[in-house]
C-alpha cells in the first residue's frame, strides 16, 4: 500500500489532570505543531461522563482506527477510552517516545504495524542510563 493510500489516524491523549496537554507541548518542542492531535483532561470534581462526551464529540469526526493514548491502565481515563476500542485503538502507559513515534510514523504504515511500532518505542525509551554509563566506563 502506498503512503498516499494510508488514512492518517488522529491522535487523542486522555489523562488525569493536564499531563496529556503538557506531553503534547513537549512533543511539539521536538517536532513542531502536531495536526489532528487532541488532548483530554480528567480534572478533579469532573464527572467522567463529561470526559466521555468530549472524546465522543471529537471521535465523531475522526477517521476510523484513530489512536487513543491513556496514562494508567485501569484508571478512569483508560476505562472511558476503552469504550471506544471497537472502532479505535486504545493504548495505555503513554509517554513522550510513543507520541513522537506516532506523529512521525502515522502516515507511513498500516495501523496495526504502527501500533506495534509505538508500543516498541515506548519500551525502548525506558533505559537504565546509570547502568549504560557504568558499562561504557568499563570498556
Amino acid at each position: 500500500m502506498r503512503n498516499e493510500d494510508i488514512v492518517k489516524p488522529w491522535i487523542l491523549i486522555v489523562t488525569h489532570g493536564e499531563f496529556g496537554k503538557e506531553l503534547k507541548k513537549s512533543a511539539e518542542m521536538i517536532m513542531g505543531q502536531m495536526q489532528d492531535t487532541y488532548c483530554f483532561s480528567l480534572l478533579e470534581e469532573m464527572d467522567p461522563l463529561e470526559l466521555k462526551n468530549q472524546i465522543n464529540d471529537v471521535l465523531n469526526n475522526a477517521p476510523g482506527e484513530s489512536i487513543i493514548f491513556t496514562d494508567i491502565f485501569g484508571g478512569t481515563p483508560s476505562n472511558i477510552a476503552a469504550t471506544f476500542s471497537k472502532k479505535h485503538y486504545v493504548i495505555s502507559g503513554v509517554n513522550l517516545p510513543m507520541i513522537v513515534e506516532a506523529e512521525i510514523s502515522r502516515t507511513q504504515m498500516e495501523i496495526r504495524d504502527l501500533i506495534q511500532k509505538i508500543i516498541h518505542s515506548a519500551s525502548e525509551g525506558i533505559q537504565n542510563i546509570s547502568e549504560i554509563m557504568s558499562e561504557r566506563e568499563r570498556i
